[in-house]
């Protein structure tokens, strides 16, 4: 990027003094502008020297429009001829080859580079040097040479830092933040993006803040801290719009829209990034049109519009490779990989995937060559080629390991399960179900373990600006103690005498207390013991009632309402059978409710097997009571829906503690899988319905999913301990 022209009080003054004599020309530019340009416009009409003022406009137009850029550039080239200005010359140059980049023209902006550094050489001009050089280390980057490029913004940072220019400063220490946060070594990152911040708000550099905003979001959106991501792409999105940086506007629409996407919430995902391209294709930035079409394939795959999904990410294969980006051919062919094998088209699929992993080896991207090891051995595993599958499988695992990938090596475990599950291998199977299940398990510990980091991040700068004022208090605390114990000290025996009295009062309001609660406690057993009686009548005249009825769809509604009140008439079974009266062991409850389900549909002809994996976890009647229903639902459902009458199956019931007071609670089948077509939250059949008002009542928060079968997972509070 060039200098600014600096204007001087005098200058300023010559200028106007010249203007009120003879306006040489009026200039116009196309599409919108800023306050900086129409500054630059204003002054540019009164004054003699033209090309410096020429290329400021280009400069703030880069941002903007590069095309519209362009043209101001090309024109200041010709003016700085003719005004035989050397040095405008060659900023004009370097102004053209920037816009050329931005439209993605990487071969004429290189050539266009080395004249501009020609020149700048000749003058000795090192600023310029300098600009030339960090654009040329930016080319290596948009070409995928990340190595290369790392060790070229470096060499620049250091010679920046030497003769003190500040932008050139903070411009490297982005672009080594950038190739960190690629590598995944996002602390380094973060370190370089919180220095270049620094320096951007020092210098009120708004182009580059909302630049290094958005960096930063992008970050924390990889480390899953979603609430700073959108806080940062929020801050880039708002400087961007407020200065019409169109450029750049359509970066923070996409990465904004990824964080929709990260959330399933494909709709709000495809406004943002669809937005984005729109912009991409108005101001040509082929590399930004290559990125949108990518996260537009990756909806349509999510949504399972196959085709459209093919199309986008044909669209950004072909545009990768035109501006002969490594990188986003190895996403596109990828991603393009996965499409095939949802379509059946094996051998396409593996062509490119293969292509993929060879390149990564070259490129030395380890995360692409994880996922696309991972991707072979889900299409062998789709061919029935078991060993195969495993041979790359293993592989995955092995370096997702290494690299400390903790979601890929939990999705690759999984598959390698089904694998040896599918080949016969059944002890191998659950090993590594096993391992798929600990981390699966610990994906709440670890989302606990963000928040509190996340936090931490948030709240690190007003620590230490508040140290000294820690430290002071500390010492009026010490002071405090002091005077304290002193008081202390004098009151000790009147409060030894006092304490002893005290002891003596509540010894006696203890023991009849106890007496009492005793009482209590027999009472409250005989009125358990008299509802279960109750529930039980209530069971078997419902039980009476379905013998006498024709319809088989009323029978069946009378039998499940039976089937609820024996989960309720359970509960206070266990109540009066055990000494506490206000919880219940909820693992055992939850076997003696699978054998009750069990036995009933024991001559439907359906060969299905119940498991059950739960915590010694003592559960609030309150809570209890509407969660026994719900897993009375969930599995009765499972039993009944899940599996044809020639199947067989396995139902699964969990219960684990995520905190103090937090529980996950679980049913899951490996069935055929609830009908696309049906969104349980939106059903109208009583038995969900019913599930979703319990989950509503114990304020908890309820999840399907539906691979291999179904899984509900609820996460709730014990109601002890709820607000």
């Amino acid at each position: 990027m060039i200098s600014k022209v600096k204007f001087y009080p005098k200058t300023a003054l010559c200028l106007i003094m010249i203007a009120l004599i003879r306006l040489i020309f009026l200039f116009n530019i196309c599409g919108q502008g800023n306050s900086v340009t129409d500054s630059l416009n204003h002054i540019l009409n009164k004054s003699r020297k033209k090309a410096g003022i020429l290329n400021e406009i280009a400069f703030e137009l880069q941002h903007i429009l590069p095309a519209e850029a362009l043209k101001i550039s090309l024109k200041a080239l010709d003016v700085s001829g003719k005004e035989k200005n050397k040095q405008e010359e060659g900023n004009a140059i370097f102004n053209i080859a920037i816009a050329n980049m931005a439209l993605g023209n990487y071969n004429t902006c290189d050539s266009l580079l080395k004249k501009a550094a020609e020149i700048f050489k000749q003058m000795k001009y090192k600023k310029g040097i300098l600009q030339v050089e960090n654009a040329q280390a930016n080319l290596t980057f948009m070409y995928g040479n990340l190595n290369k490029a790392l060790e070229l913004f470096r060499k620049n940072l250091t010679a920046a830092k030497q003769d003190n220019y500040t932008e050139l400063q903070i411009i490297n220490l982005s672009a080594i933040g950038r190739i960190c946060w690629m590598q995944g070594e996002y602390k380094q990152a973060l370190e370089q993006y919180n220095k270049a911040k620094q320096l951007a708000i020092e210098t009120q550099n708004k182009y580059l803040l909302g630049m290094i905003y958005l960096f930063i979001g992008i970050v924390y959106q990889d480390m899953g801290f979603y609430e700073l991501a959108v806080e940062n792409m929020q801050n880039s999105l708002m400087i961007f719009e407020r200065m019409n940086y169109y450029t750049k506007l359509p970066y923070a629409l996409n990465y904004l829209g990824s964080v929709y996407y990260d959330f399933n919430e494909y709709d709000n995902a495809y406004i943002y990034i669809n937005r984005a391209l729109e912009l991409f294709d108005k101001t040509g930035d082929t590399w930004g049109r290559a990125l949108s079409c990518r996260f537009l394939g990756r909806i349509y795959k999510a949504k399972f519009i196959l085709d459209s999904a093919q199309q986008f990410f044909d669209k950004s294969l072909v545009l990768a490779e035109q501006l002969n980006d490594q990188s986003g051919e190895l996403y596109s062919r990828r991603f393009l990989g996965e499409v095939f094998i949802d379509q059946g088209r094996y051998d396409h699929a593996a062509d490119l995937f293969n292509e993929n992993l060879q390149k990564s080896y070259i490129e030395k991207n380890m995360q692409e060559k994880v996922n696309n090891l991972y991707d072979l051995g889900v299409l062998n595993l789709s061919r029935k080629k078991y060993t195969e599958a495993l041979d790359y499988l293993h592989k995955a695992a092995r370096l997702a390991d290494s690299l400390h990938l903790f979601y890929e090596g939990m999705i690759i475990n999984k598959h390698i399960s089904q694998a040896y599950e599918q080949s016969g291998n059944y002890k191998h199977a659950l090993h590594f179900a096993k391992i798929y299940k600990s981390f699966s398990d610990s994906m709440f510990s670890e989302k606990k373990r963000k928040n509190i980091e996340e936090m931490q991040l948030k709240y690190e700068t007003e620590k230490k600006n508040n140290e000294i004022s820690q430290l002071q208090l500390r010492h009026l605390n010490q002071q405090a103690k002091l005077k304290q114990q002193q008081v202390l000290s004098y009151s000790m025996a009147a409060g030894l005498l006092l304490v002893v009295f005290i002891v003596v009062v509540l010894w006696n309001l203890y023991n009849q207390k106890k007496k009492s609660n005793k009482e209590k406690e027999i009472l409250l057993k005989e009125i358990h013991h008299r509802v279960k009686n109750n529930l039980q009548t209530i069971s078997s005249l419902l039980s009476l009632q379905s013998s006498y009825l024709t319809d088989e769809r009323i029978r069946d509604a009378v039998r499940e309402s039976q089937g609820r009140v024996k989960s309720m008439a359970l509960i206070h079974q266990m109540l009066y059978q055990q000494e506490r009266l206000s919880t219940i062991n909820f693992r055992k409850y939850i076997h003696q409710l699978c054998d009750s389900i069990a036995s009933s549909f024991q001559q439907t002809g359906i060969n299905i097997i119940y498991n059950t994996s739960c915590a010694e976890v003592e559960i609030d009647i309150d809570t209890a009571i509407p969660l026994g229903l719900i897993a009375n639902e969930l599995i009765i459902n499972a039993y009944k829906y899940a599996f044809d009458k020639t199947d067989s199956g396995i139902i699964s019931v969990g219960l684990s503690r995520l905190e103090k007071n937090k529980y996950l609670f679980f049913v899951k089948d490996n069935g055929k899988g609830l009908p696309k077509d049906i969104k349980p939250e939106n059903t109208h059949t009583l038995g969900l319905k019913l599930v979703y008002l319990l989950v509503r009542q114990i304020k908890a928060n309820i999840q399907y999913h539906i691979n291999q079968g179904t899984e509900f997972s609820i996460i709730f509070e014990d109601s002890q301990n709820q607000p």
